[in-house]
């Protein structure tokens, strides 16, 4: 049946008016999200004061400025071997074409720093042979919370004591190809910021060193790692890697060293002037309309150009992008673990204790003599099974002369004792302790 026009004109006025006051506010609330790691922002979990510090240093002068819209605006930039791009944790995958423009600003002699952890990183990482493992990594060399892990870190020579708030292993990997089916110069790289050797990599997810764990080697897990292009004795750009989003934040970046290694870090990779720009595109903002906004920015700026094909395709991109995503409302499922919530002042159990009074006394068991072990650096539990613990443990606690109280002594020496609301009650102190 044919539609008038005026029935025509009724129809999109009801739709405009349906989207403006009905749909439109629906999705303001369901979309809603507080925006994490944002250079813009002054909660805990975002980044101002880094960039304030790059902004006000005495001894540099960077232009510092930020990506809204898309990556793409990076093939504006007029110099881009005096350019950093930064991305901190980012909560949606880069496109094959967002990939292929990061491609060619490194090889003309830009440089990219990437926090990265449990999110989408790889999508970068894996240009250069590496990748995040999304498993926790546990450190005999923490701060009073097992996710807080303290190392050192290297620049031009200076050493930099570094606090890490649960971070993960990176790994060597196949060399991913490039959207056009090439790849990146070979890149030579070195390595920065390690583990200790008494590291683990919980495999199996089950929140307790294990057999199955992965055990370090002597030099550690590699935390920070950086990669230098080169090309027929020409220096490119360079990619630099740390696996941790957190480093940089407001509530970390007074702690130990952070502050004075990551200004040490920019200033190695771009010198004391230049422009860096932290990459906002990846990050969902605050609302909905904010949300929206950025979509359509960003495919504005892919569809660049100055003829007035262009210019109409651009208009009906654009339009086609604010309708479907009030209809839609798509967006990226959040990344596993995406949010770092814990109490850095109360050290956590490694799991949880289950149902079955047995099963529970064994789990508690296991996770005290962990305990010991990293509280105490008793280094004759390192490889031994909870029974050969237990059995050298009286003479290890006299030697290492460890205070027990009568619960624990309890739980180690005489499990059978214990009913169902001493566990409970040893499980509270045991994480507590």
């Amino acid at each position: 049946m044919a539609v008038s026009s005026r029935s025509g004109i009724i129809i999109l006025f009801t739709t405009i008016v349906v989207c403006t006051f009905i749909l439109f506010p629906i999705l303001q609330v369901v979309v809603e999200r507080d925006p994490q790691l944002s250079a813009y922002d002054n909660d805990k979990n975002d980044l101002s004061k880094f960039r304030e510090s790059l902004e006000n240093g005495e001894d540099t002068s960077y232009n510092v400025s930020a990506i809204l819209s898309n990556p793409a605006v990076l093939e504006e930039v007029g110099n881009p071997s005096e350019t950093l791009l930064i991305i901190a944790g980012t909560e949606s995958p880069y496109t094959l074409l967002e990939l292929e423009i990061l491609a060619e600003f490194i090889s003309n002699g830009g440089s990219i720093l990437v926090f990265g952890d449990f999110d989408y990183s790889n999508t970068i990482a894996n240009l250069f042979g590496i990748e995040y493992v999304k498993h926790k990594l546990w450190d005999q060399n923490y701060r009073g919370n097992v996710s807080l892990i303290e190392t050192t870190a290297n620049v031009d020579g200076q050493s930099y004591s570094v606090l890490l708030n649960e971070p993960v292993a990176i790994k060597q990997t196949t060399m991913g190809a490039l959207p056009n089916g090439g790849y990146l110069p070979t890149p030579y790289q070195t390595i920065f910021m390690t583990t200790s050797s008494h590291s683990y990599i919980d495999l199996d997810d089950d929140g307790a060193i294990s057999d199955t764990d992965e055990a370090a080697t002597e030099s550690g897990f590699t935390l920070g790692t950086r990669f230098a292009l080169k090309s027929e004795n020409e220096n490119l750009g360079s990619a630099v890697f740390i696996s941790d989003s957190s480093v940089p934040i407001n509530d970390m970046l007074d702690r130990s060293q952070n502050e004075q290694f990551l200004l040490a870090l920019v200033e190695s990779i771009i010198g004391t002037q230049g422009l860096i720009l932290f990459d906002e595109s990846r990050h969902t903002q605050d609302s909905f309309g904010a949300s929206l906004f950025q979509a359509a920015l960003g495919f504005y700026f892919l569809l660049s150009g100055d003829t007035v094909v262009l210019q109409v395709i651009r208009l009906n991109v654009l339009i086609a992008v604010i309708i479907f995503t009030m209809a839609m409302s798509l967006r990226q499922p959040e990344p596993k673990r995406w949010y770092h919530i814990f109490d850095i002042r109360k050290p956590r159990p490694f799991r949880s204790y289950g149902h079955n009074m047995d099963n529970g006394i064994l789990a508690l068991q296991g996770v005290l003599l962990e305990r010991i072990r990293l509280k105490y650096q008793i280094y004759e539990f390192d490889e031994k099974s909870r029974k050969d613990r237990l059995a050298l443990l009286p003479k290890l606690v006299k030697s290492y002369n460890i205070p027990l109280d009568d619960d624990f002594k309890m739980l180690l020496g005489a499990p059978t004792k214990i009913g169902p609301n001493d566990l409970r009650s040893i499980a509270k102190k045991l994480s507590a302790w």
